[in-house]
């Protein structure tokens, strides 16, 4: 029984690694020897290009490191949960993202909560962490992506002023519908079927919280909200790691040699496919992504150009990803090699 349960968590690890791998495979229009081809032949550029998009990765997974431990801040007074660490948010992060590539779409961030809740994160900052992240993202996103469709006359300029009108008047009632939120979670608390699925969460993470959390307690949210200057101080470091992004993209797109486009452009292209992208219902995005690329990039670069640099994307995302993983194991690594000479 014993050996059962040590031989148990690896092959869980490597049958989830083996279906991410599958279903990727399955889906991403290249074959092996296509890849090998283009991989021998890139220039620089390319490669600079997938180290800037490694870094943009990291803020994103860093961004949201900071996201969970305000939203655990006084769970953390009460020392009834523990601050994330940096290095180990990272890792838990990038342990988790591979699980997008599943089906379902939700995978990445189950497996975020169960790695997080046995590092001790409290499950009201997760959950918590995990929506003010995808409004965030979304709203960042959804920034850019109108300086496209307005640059390219799809969308008039009256969608800018009204988007910026609605920031506006969010920081101005931040306050009073922080106050709703709560009552709304508080009334989401006393829901059986919220509770049994916190307590799910909780068992499976070994947190030891039980199903029956109290109205109001674990699992709800209620007491993990963000102030409105943390709210609009995270959007503003969404919005700066999607320039990032944009710049990492104008460098694939200029590394094929076939014309060029702006930093802003390709920022907005790139954030308009991610956004019709959790429309798709293939894992990851697989599919519209592919097709809004090839969409936006044709009416600059032509329709071949468009379709190499679409496919190729979704490979430069992967290996970025790949990339992420390797750096913070590494740095896991040395960080137990330096702290072993230490204690030595």
């Amino acid at each position: 029984m014993g050996t059962i349960r040590r031989l148990a968590p690896p092959a869980l690890k490597v049958a989830l690694a083996a279906l991410v791998v599958f279903f990727v495979v399955r889906n991403v229009p290249l074959k092996l020897s296509d890849m090998e081809s283009f991989l021998a032949h890139a220039n620089v550029q390319f490669y600079a290009s997938l180290l800037v998009f490694a870094f943009f990765l990291m803020l994103q997974a860093g961004i949201w490191v900071l996201i969970v431990n305000a939203a655990g801040a006084e769970a953390v007074r009460r020392k009834a949960g523990v601050r994330l660490g940096l290095l180990q948010g990272l890792r838990i992060f990038i342990d988790s993202q591979f699980g997008k590539y599943l089906p379902g779409g939700f995978w990445n961030y189950a497996g975020r909560v169960v790695l997080a809740s046995r590092a001790g994160v409290p499950l009201d900052a997760q959950l918590s962490s995990i929506v003010y992240e995808n409004v965030l993202l979304v709203s960042a996103a959804l920034c850019y992506a109108l300086i496209l469709l307005v640059s390219l006359n799809i969308a008039p300029v009256l969608c800018v002023v009204a988007v910026l009108a609605a920031f506006v008047l969010a920081y101005v009632y931040y306050d009073g519908s922080l106050a709703l939120v709560r009552r709304l979670l508080a009334i989401a608390s006393r829901w059986r079927q919220l509770r049994r699925v916190t307590g799910r969460f909780s068992s499976v993470a070994g947190t030891g919280v039980s199903a029956s959390v109290p109205e109001g307690g674990p699992g709800t949210g209620a007491g993990a909200l963000l102030s409105r200057n943390r709210f609009f101080g995270y959007l503003l470091c969404f919005l700066a790691s999607h320039f990032v992004m944009g710049i990492a993209f104008w460098m694939l797109t200029n590394s094929f040699g076939r014309g060029g486009i702006g930093i802003a452009y390709a920022a907005g292209t790139f954030a308009t496919a991610w956004l019709l992208g959790l429309f798709s219902p293939l894992p990851g995005g697989l599919g519209v992504r592919e097709g809004v690329l090839v969409y936006f990039l044709s009416l600059r670069l032509g329709a071949e150009t468009a379709l190499s640099i679409s496919v190729i994307a979704r490979l430069w995302n992967m290996m970025a990803e790949v990339l992420f993983w390797a750096v913070v194991r590494a740095a896991g690594y040395l960080t137990r090699r330096v702290r072993s000479y230490d204690d030595a």
